[in-house]
């Protein structure tokens, strides 16, 4: 409705028709050309070639100038379409990125200062939409007009540098999130792929060969009844974290804390070959063992383990308001079952585990287990 009164009411009502014709067939065609411009550079990634990077620049020149030729056809300092040049800088530095928008807003303005300075000296003819006898207060006065000029430039830097804020404020929020919130609960290979925004959390569980084990404290109960609740967080906070350092060092997936117990993967979300997970399943347990002494200041802490390898569904278990990424299935239940039987400060194994490791690590035959919930007895092995 503006336009059209504008088109009606200037001194020249065919030229501004067409202007304002020109107007909207060039929003399209700027609609159309962000649109690749912004998939080209997501396809490219951080990684963007010398040629992608050379046609954004360009396209952003063409679009400006193409911008600014519209708007001297109906006067630069009174033109409408000078707010593309703000949504150009604020649409730039948020999809772009810092050195896009910079360059937006340095060429934007520039060009507005300019040609304005141009048509008010008289070096360009005037816009024919406020040619004489009908000049615009802003032509007729230069101090107004170098007001107007002043502003515009304030305007555009201002809005570059709140969405340049913005968009370094939702950074800093999405970084928090992933490092420090996400890492607490999902694996770390989740982790990354939620920060690159890969992570589907609806996706279905799937099957794998995985190695398990499980692992706690022996007497915790009554170390904490003897240690007091203060003292006892404070130590069971230094024996997870040591428990999950050493577990990342060997490429395990802490699954769950409860308590005083840890269980951890191998196979999962990260594929490995089983023998690769048995030895380093095996190798953690040992680490972990001889890393306790250290650990308690002043109070032994003994552990027991127990691992198994077998077929284990993967993937997300929960409802949408609460959910878990974790492992189940009868391998899990006999590792847990194995730790549970094991000896004080040893670490007992199922047959499957036992098997892949194929000699590489001495063994102690247990004999034949009966484990709580599982039907048939299971042979069970020491690591020595």
């Amino acid at each position: 409705m503006a336009l059209s009164t504008f088109a009606e009411r200037a001194p020249h009502p065919a030229h501004a028709r067409f202007i304002v014709a020109a107007w909207f067939a060039m929003l399209a065609v700027f609609i159309v050309a962000n649109g690749a411009l912004l998939a080209v550079t997501r396809a490219s990634g951080r990684d963007a070639s010398f040629i992608a990077r050379a046609l954004t620049y360009a396209t952003l020149t063409a679009e400006l100038a193409s911008n600014q030729l519209v708007m001297h056809a109906t006067g630069t300092l009174v033109s409408p379409a000078a707010l593309y040049i703000v949504m150009f800088v604020a649409l730039y530095r948020i999809f772009l990125g810092f050195r896009f928008g910079l360059f937006t807003a340095v060429l934007g303005s520039c060009l507005y200062c300019g040609v304005g300075t141009l048509e008010l000296t008289g070096v360009i003819p005037s816009p024919p939409s406020f040619s004489p006898p009908f000049p615009h207060l802003f032509y007729a006065e230069p101090a107004a007009a170098a007001a107007v000029m002043a502003d515009m430039s304030a305007g555009i830097f201002l809005v570059f540098f709140a969405s340049n804020y913005a968009v370094n404020q939702t950074a800093k929020l999405h970084r928090y999130l992933t490092e420090s919130v996400l890492r607490r609960y999902l694996p770390p290979s989740l982790v990354e792929r939620a920060a690159h925004g890969e992570l589907r959390m609806d996706a279905e569980p799937e099957r794998r060969v995985v190695t398990v084990m499980f692992t706690d404290l022996v007497g915790f109960t009554s170390l904490s009844e003897r240690l007091g609740a203060e003292a006892v967080g404070r130590l069971l906070n230094q024996y997870l974290s040591t428990v999950a350092d050493v577990a990342h060092a060997h490429g395990a997936t802490v699954d769950k804390f409860v308590g005083d117990a840890v269980m951890m993967v191998f196979g999962a979300p990260d594929l490995l070959d089983p023998p690769e997970q048995a030895r380093r399943c095996v190798a953690l347990a040992r680490d972990l063992q001889a890393t306790l002494p250290s650990l308690g200041d002043g109070v032994r802490l003994v552990a027991r383990a127990g691992i198994n390898t077998g077929d284990a569904v993967v993937g997300n278990f929960g409802s949408l308001a609460h959910s878990d990424y974790t492992v189940i299935g009868p391998a899990v239940n006999i590792a847990a079952r194995l730790e549970t039987a094991s000896e004080p400060g040893r670490i007992l194994i199922g047959e499957s585990t036992a098997k892949l490791l194929d000699g590489a690590v001495p063994l102690e035959a247990a004999g034949e287990l009966r484990l709580k919930g599982v039907a048939a007895p299971v042979r069970a092995f020491y690591v020595k």
